[in-house]
C-alpha cells in the first residue's frame, strides 16, 4: 500500500524539514512501497540514484543533516558516497515520521 499524507506526522508550524527534504523522503518511501526483500530495495535505490545523481547528493545531505552534522556551503559531495539501507530508513522515520512495518507469514 503506497504510503500517503495522512499516514505521515508532520507539524508544519515548528517543521524542521523543508518542503523539498520532505519530497525526497517521500519519495524514498513511495519508490520502493511493498518490496520487502533488502537486496531488491537496494537494487532499486541504487538505479535511482544512478539516474538521478542529484537526488543522491540531496539523500546524503538530509542524512547528514539528521544525523547533526553540518554541510558548509559550496562543498562538493562526491558521487562515490554509499547511501545504505539502514540510512535511507532513519530518513523515513525521522522526516516522515513514519515507523518501518515488518510483516512476518508463518505458515
Amino acid at each position: 500500500m503506497p504510503l500517503t499524507w495522512s499516514q505521515t506526522v508532520i507539524a508544519f508550524g515548528n517543521a524542521d524539514y523543508t518542503w523539498a527534504e520532505i519530497s525526497i523522503a517521500l519519495e524514498l518511501a513511495q519508490v520502493t512501497d511493498g518490496v520487502s526483500s533488502r537486496r531488491r530495495r537496494e537494487d532499486i535505490y541504487k538505479k535511482l540514484f544512478q539516474q538521478h545523481p542529484e537526488k543522491k547528493k540531496k539523500t546524503i545531505q538530509l542524512i547528514m543533516k539528521i544525523k547533526g552534522q553540518e554541510i558548509k556551503q559550496g562543498v562538493k559531495i562526491p558521487n562515490q558516497v554509499d547511501v545504505t539501507l539502514k540510512d535511507i530508513d532513519l530518513i523515513i522515520s525521522e522526516v516522515l515520521n513514519v515507523k518501518p512495518e515488518v510483516a512476518i507469514d508463518v505458515t
